[in-house]
């Protein structure tokens, strides 16, 4: 028989491991390619490893029923596992499953999760939207900038989202639609749900329309949020239950919000929408809480002063610091194509500056600059044009990784996660990191679909890994989230031709970490406001790639990220619609990561990891924990040279 001993041996330094059990209970170990006459031999004497209780240890294995039948999760033999696989012996337990161990993140995120933890908590108070339409008698409940659902014409069955301005129809452009009758009211339709050429207000029966409301939620210790990511949030929150957040005397309000508007007048005086994105709903009774924490809204201009793409390379141009983390930029063509080589082999990006998501970017060699800059010059349209985009040279120095893995030679990029609170800036750990599959980085390459991420769902081929790993302290000793200022460590990452280029996502995110602290001197206005007002925060996410000498490059901020698509595609997972493959850095394999077959674990950490995000971050901005003890938040901050 197979030995203990001579088992280890073949497979000592084999991070994927796949679970057995001998007549002595001992824990074997075998490859992911599973040995078939092994497996076939120690099958059948597992059930004769019985504990106290009667029970073999794969059958006690799993710590959490919460998880998916295919999904284990647990101890043995002293030694944190997790096992991914459906089972295919009925008469053993886990006998389909690979396992795995040495990678906490995973098994934490494995071992806390539970599906119900995202849905609303269960607390009598809870304020809840009622969708029911307004009647005659509704007309004192209407405040004006309040929020509405509303039809737009009489054969109509859709409901738009409209602002309420007035139930004073004298109020309102006489230019606009509608019969002036004690039941109607006056209305602004969000013109983006209208179609061309619709007009924006009208005056409508009040019975057309019913209260878009919101949702407040509530916790155990005197907290209630409102937020448009209910589902991350109530996550969030439910770990943080356990924590006293406040006092029994105070009543505190968390918002991640933009539900709340306000009406304003035109030239001629009449009425019209005027914000539409503050935090709190107009038709709110706010008078309770002693403290309502709420994010900047979008339309903040230091808020567009980064997320907008040229108003933020107007920012860090004369920083010289900023400026080298960034792709080169420039705000004109003419600029663009004299600083570069005539007819060169360059490639620019041109981007929407608003834009988001891959949206709007053309991939242009120098040529086809050219051509589009004497065209929109001859055609008057280049001042205006330029007004809104950023030209930015294609960072060409890529690093992708060697062998013979899924995801060698490909591009990749990486999602952060920052919030600035109290006058700080902090990075969490949990990253993004997004690769296509068996498509080989080029950067002469102007193809869009090969070059962008377009689509933050979902994308054919794409690995997707978030990392959530607890960071490694670096060569001096420092833990990521301490305050002195801390370099990348030692690397995997290497330019050199005879050093296999691996898979190094520590290095990586210290990495982002350095680029971001060269760029921090682009918050400083955003950190003035959150100083001067500690009840006010900001989340953003950002996009980053690595070059081959392991430094990041900053490519852009996304202030209002979404952030439903973790639990989106988890949803969609569980119900069987599709599941991704997991990325799992090793450090043994030949190729120092692992890609699972398609498995609803993928999602499960994803969601988890990011709900630690929104509660590490909740917890800096409610002040829950100082900033040494959130072991994911990483202070940016200038770095001393």
């Amino acid at each position: 028989m197979v030995t203990a001993h001579s088992l280890h041996r073949r497979a000592h330094s084999i991070e994927s491991l796949a679970i057995y059990t001998t007549t002595d209970c001992s824990v074997f170990v075998a490859t992911t390619q599973r040995i078939p006459y092994l497996h076939n031999m120690l099958t059948n004497i597992t059930s004769t490893c019985l504990d106290n209780d009667g029970a073999t240890p794969l059958q006690t294995f799993n710590q959490n029923p919460n998880l998916p039948p295919s999904i284990t999760v647990g101890r043995v033999n002293n030694t944190d596992i997790f096992c991914l696989g459906d089972d295919t012996d009925d008469d053993v337990e886990g006998a389909g499953q690979v396992c795995y161990n040495n990678i906490p993140g995973v098994h934490r995120a494995l071992s806390n999760f539970n599906l119900n933890d995202y849905k609303k908590p269960d607390i009598d108070n809870e304020v809840e939207k009622k969708e029911v339409p307004f009647t005659i008698e509704d007309m004192d409940k209407l405040v004006p900038g309040m929020w509405l659902k509303c039809l737009y014409d009489t054969d109509d069955t859709k409901l738009y989202e409209a602002m309420y301005l007035t139930s004073d129809a004298n109020q309102m452009s006489p230019d606009v639609e509608g019969i002036n009758t004690p039941n109607t009211i006056g209305v602004e339709y969000h013109r983006d749900e209208l179609d061309k050429g619709d007009d924006a207000q009208k005056i409508v029966p009040i019975s057309w329309c019913m209260p878009y409301g919101y949702n407040v939620y509530e916790t155990e210790n005197n907290v209630q949020y409102m937020t448009e990511n209910p589902d991350i949030f109530h996550r969030a929150f439910k770990d943080l239950s356990n924590k006293h957040i406040v006092s029994s005397d105070e009543k505190v309000l968390f918002t991640y919000s933009q539900q709340g508007g306000t009406v304003a007048r035109d030239k001629d005086g009449y009425l019209k929408m005027g914000r539409d994105d503050l935090a709190l709903p107009a038709e709110m009774d706010t008078s309770t809480y002693s403290t309502i924490y709420s994010a900047l809204p979008f339309s903040n201009p230091e808020i567009q002063q980064v997320d907008n793409k040229l108003k933020l390379y107007q920012l860090y141009k004369d920083d010289l610091l900023a400026s080298a983390v960034f792709p080169k930029s420039y705000s004109s063509y003419k600029e663009a194509l004299q600083d570069t080589e005539e007819g060169g082999e360059d490639i620019f990006y041109i981007k929407d500056a608003g834009a988001a998501r891959g949206e709007d970017i053309h991939i242009k060699t120098w040529d086809e600059l050219e051509a589009d800059y004497k065209q929109l010059k001859e055609n008057g349209e280049l001042a205006n044009w330029e007004r809104n985009v950023i030209i930015q040279r294609a960072v060409t120095d890529l690093y992708t990784i060697d062998g013979d893995g899924p995801i060698s030679g490909a591009r990749f990029d990486i999602r952060y996660y920052m919030v600035i609170t109290d006058g700080k800036v902090y990075l969490h750990s949990n990253m993004v990191f997004k690769w296509p599959v068996g498509l080989k980085y080029d950067p002469t390459n102007t193809n869009f679909d090969d070059q962008v991420v377009k689509d933050y769902y979902y994308k054919p081929g794409m690995i997707k890994p978030t990392y959530l790993e607890t960071p490694l302290t670096d060569e001096h000793g420092n833990k990521w989230n301490n305050s002195e200022r801390k370099r990348r460590r030692s690397s995997a990452t290497s330019s050199s031709s005879d050093q296999f280029k691996k898979s190094d996502i520590h290095g990586w995110r210290d990495a982002v970490a350095d680029a971001l602290d060269d760029a921090s001197g682009v918050f400083e206005n955003l950190k003035e406001i959150t100083r001067d007002d500690p009840t006010k925060y900001v989340l953003a996410g950002g996009d980053a790639m690595i070059r081959e000498d392991g430094s990041a490059v900053i490519v852009e901020f996304n202030v209002w990220c979404d952030l439903s698509g973790p639990y989106k595609r988890l949803t969609k997972c569980i119900s069987g619609e599709k599941c991704n493959g997991m990325f799992l850095q090793t450090g043994e394999s030949a190729d120092n990561y692992i890609v699972t077959e398609p498995t609803a674990a993928a999602d499960i950490v994803s969601s988890e990891a990011t709900a630690e995000v929104m509660r590490d971050m909740i917890s800096m901005v409610m002040k829950v924990q100082p900033a040494d003890e959130i072991e994911g938040l990483r202070e940016i901050v200038v770095r001393d040279e």
